[in-house]
């Protein structure tokens, strides 16, 4: 290009009203990603304690099963110590 085009562009750019973001749009999208982030989060956290349920389901389980041997080792001791059995 030429120094005249070159200046005749720049003359026609220096016209064009300068860009600014939309301020509802920009809210739109900023409560949109929100939601999203939101939403991600409670569903990690969910996954986390289904996670954590299992394992803790299974101590439970064998802590009430050790309860009961002892408990019944105590009656039978007992037992055992009156002449019962």
């Amino acid at each position: 290009m030429s120094g005249d085009a070159n200046e005749t562009v720049l003359r026609i750019l220096s016209r064009l009203p300068m860009a600014t973001p939309d301020a509802s749009r920009s809210e739109r999208v900023r409560a949109r990603c929100h939601t999203v982030l939101a939403r991600r989060q409670r569903k990690a956290m969910r996954a986390e304690n289904r996670a954590s349920q299992a394992p803790r389901a299974l101590e439970l389980a064998l802590v009430g099963g050790f309860c009961v041997c002892y408990v019944s080792a105590v009656i039978f001791e007992a037992l055992w110590a009156r002449g019962i059995l």
